[in-house]
């Protein structure tokens, strides 16, 4: 009522001014007044502005203050499998049998499927059918060898014996020489008739038929068995006569030690084949090489199984990762075995706990993250691969920090933001600059000091000039 008394007051002043000075004053007034009705205050503390009244509790304010706090980043992810095998055979053929089902536990070695394992068997009889045809043409191939050896040994003896006879026939003729000579000398000399001299030339040319003929003999043997015949297949000669015979031997016998090899890898390669044909009737019964649970079943019995079929898929989820994205910016502040803290929506309010393995380093250039996994136990395989995950990584120490509620935010882009102070009970618009979020609240670096007060909530509902009612026990942040 005063107010108003105090304006009429002033009007009945501006009406003795000059006209033009009147006019100027009286709208500024006029103004004055309709600011005052579309804002005022109450007893309560409830207060009007242009687009209505705002109800009570729909305002907060807050006096700022430092707080105890470590940076923490707060990231989404989800429960990954640490081990995951698809279950496949090495052997082609016919499924006779599949002994898990999806969701069965299995550890490893635990017997998955069997194949049919009769075409093995078959393939296996014939084969060793084949190694006992080896076995027996190595046997006589070996035999042969030792044969070829053993006339080795009879060939030098020959050769001996020829070298021996030449000697013979040599000596022989020697002495037929000479009584030929003595013979012709005793005929000149009239001791001995014509009929005689001719008889003895007749033995003479028989002794020198006999020697020749010995020692074509004995050249036929040495064929193979001469120097020219180590030097001739490639061989340096040989001082020492031992070596020499051995290097003959094996010269002599070449044809047969081939035949000889070539019966061993027969037998060899029929063993092979054996070998081969048992280790894929072992592969018939198909086993779970880790620990975990059976996360599908792909096939059922009866079907074709190929070299790229799948028959079951196993993960072991004894132990799981949590697997979030890190923006490339907060990748210094992590190290493997860092704790990271995470609930996941399927379980609650339960809190888990891992610490860092892995992290991955190639970063995702299209959203500028790299992927950090986590591992951890997994007690009665509560976490299951797929679920979403929340997760916090505790990055810094315990600091005091300045905090206001994310809701005071006016406007947020990178670190810039703004929110709303107030002073003697009016709001300004103030621009503050913002560091690391804290749950629901967000530091503030500068801009606005310790026990200042800003607008809390309601910030949609507060203009820059607006005066605030005084509120009973203003919050403190």
């Amino acid at each position: 009522m005063r107010s108003n008394r105090g304006i009429m007051k002033i009007f009945g002043k501006v009406k003795q001014l000059p006209k033009a000075v009147a006019v100027v004053i009286a709208l500024v007034l006029i103004g004055v007044i309709v600011r005052g009705a579309l804002s005022f205050r109450d007893d309560e503390g409830a207060f009007r502005k242009e687009a209505g009244a705002i109800a009570p509790g729909d305002l907060a304010l807050v006096t700022v203050e430092r707080k105890e706090v470590a940076e923490e980043l707060e990231l989404l992810g989800q429960i990954l499998f640490r081990e995951k095998v698809a279950i496949a055979s090495k052997v082609e053929g016919r499924l006779a049998r599949i002994r898990v089902d999806a969701g069965d536990r299995v550890a490893a070695g635990t017997l998955i499927a069997e194949i049919e394992r009769l075409p093995l068997e078959l393939q296996m009889r014939q084969q060793e059918a084949e190694l006992d045809i080896a076995r027996k043409a190595y046997d006589l191939s070996k035999a042969k060898y030792e044969n070829a050896l053993k006339a080795i040994e009879v060939k030098f003896r020959m050769i001996q014996k020829a070298r021996a006879d030449l000697h013979d026939k040599q000596v022989s003729f020697e002495n037929m020489d000479r009584v030929l000579k003595n013979k012709t000398r005793l005929r000149d000399a009239g001791g001995v008739s014509e009929s005689e001299l001719k008889t003895v030339k007749a033995q003479h040319t028989t002794v020198h038929t006999a020697l020749l003929n010995a020692g074509a003999d004995l050249e036929i043997q040495l064929v193979g068995y001469r120097d020219e015949d180590i030097t001739t297949a490639g061989y340096p000669l040989p001082s020492a006569d031992k070596e020499k015979i051995e290097l003959f031997k094996k010269l002599n016998t070449r044809i047969e030690y081939a035949e000889l090899q070539s019966a061993q890898s027969r037998i060899r390669q029929a063993e092979n084949a054996i070998r081969s044909t048992e280790m894929m009737l072992r592969e018939t019964s198909i086993r779970s090489p880790l620990t975990g649970i059976v996360a599908s079943k792909n096939m059922e019995a009866g079907e074709m199984v190929k070299g790229d079929s799948v028959i079951a898929v196993v993960m072991n989820i004894a132990r799981v990762y949590v697997a979030v994205n890190v923006n490339e910016k907060d990748l210094k502040k992590l190290h493997q075995g860092q704790r990271v803290d995470f609930t996941v929506d399927a379980l609650g309010d339960r809190t888990f706990e891992a610490r860092i393995a892995r992290i991955t380093p190639l970063l995702d250039t299209k959203t500028r993250t790299v992927e950090v996994k986590a591992e951890m136990a997994n007690p009665g395989m509560a976490l299951v691969p797929g679920m979403f995950a929340r997760a916090k990584i505790r990055v810094g120490s315990p600091e005091k920090r300045l905090l206001v509620p994310r809701s005071a935010l006016i406007t947020a882009v990178g670190d810039q933001g703004e929110l709303y102070l107030v002073k003697k009970g009016i709001a300004f618009r103030q621009k503050v600059i913002l560091g690391p979020q804290f749950g629901d609240s967000v530091e503030v670096t500068k801009g606005i000091e310790e026990r200042d007060t800003i607008v809390a909530k309601g910030v949609n509902s507060v203009y820059p000039g607006m005066v605030l009612p005084k509120r009973k026990g203003t919050e403190r942040l």
